[in-house]
């Protein structure tokens, strides 16, 4: 008798509200197990749980402030902690603030690069440290997956955002980068989608 297929778990960061609650729910439609991690919003993030939950079996929340890196390296360990191993990590969560060439200042750069581009990639260090361990542990297997959630005004520029934007845009180079390291074992993807919400200066 074969053993059964263990489920596959993925980490979407940012997935309390949103595009990244949708892209959680579809997710555990697709059949993962799903750690919704979020920063403040505690009760969107239990909403998302249980709505995960009632449809591939598990789900949980984990809570990890972007702008502190010791927060931000204790989230995989936690999520492995509960679901005993991750497979994908889908970097999701944005800090999406305004500013322009007349505003900009190293404070704001400084936010908008520790959450939307140093975040991610010390997620997808972890994800390929915790493959890593479990081939060494003897799954010769082992793979994972990361997707890099960027933006389409990387394509489509104009001068408002700009930190947010310049943050994006690093991200795009250390996907690549990160793509390249992190082979074979852990693939690294992009994906930018157009518009999808309306900007909360509207």
């Amino acid at each position: 008798m074969s053993s059964p297929t263990r489920l596959r778990t993925v980490l979407v960061t940012g997935s309390a509200r949103r595009l990244g609650r949708d892209m959680a729910l579809a997710l555990a439609r697709a059949g993962w197990q799903v750690a919704v991690h979020y920063r403040d919003s505690h009760d969107d993030a239990m909403q998302t749980v249980a709505e995960c939950a009632a449809i591939s079996g598990d789900s949980a929340a984990f809570d990890a402030d972007f702008f502190d890196e010791e927060s931000v390296r204790s989230l995989v360990p936690r999520v492995v902690g509960h679901f005993g191993r991750i497979d994908a990590v889908v970097n999701n969560a944005s800090l999406f603030e305004h500013d322009d060439a007349q505003s900009f200042s190293y404070v704001a750069l400084e936010a908008h690069l520790r959450s939307n581009t140093g975040a991610p990639i010390l997620l997808s260090q972890a994800l390929h440290a915790h493959v890593q361990e479990r081939v060494a542990a003897g799954e010769e297997s082992a793979h994972g997956a990361v997707v890099n959630v960027l933006d389409q005004k990387l394509w489509n520029q104009n001068p408002d955002f700009l930190s947010y934007t310049l943050s994006k845009a690093a991200l795009e180079a250390a996907n690549t980068m990160l793509a390249l390291a992190l082979a074979p074992r852990v693939r690294v993807v992009g994906v930018a989608p157009g518009l999808t919400l309306t900007s909360h200066m509207l």
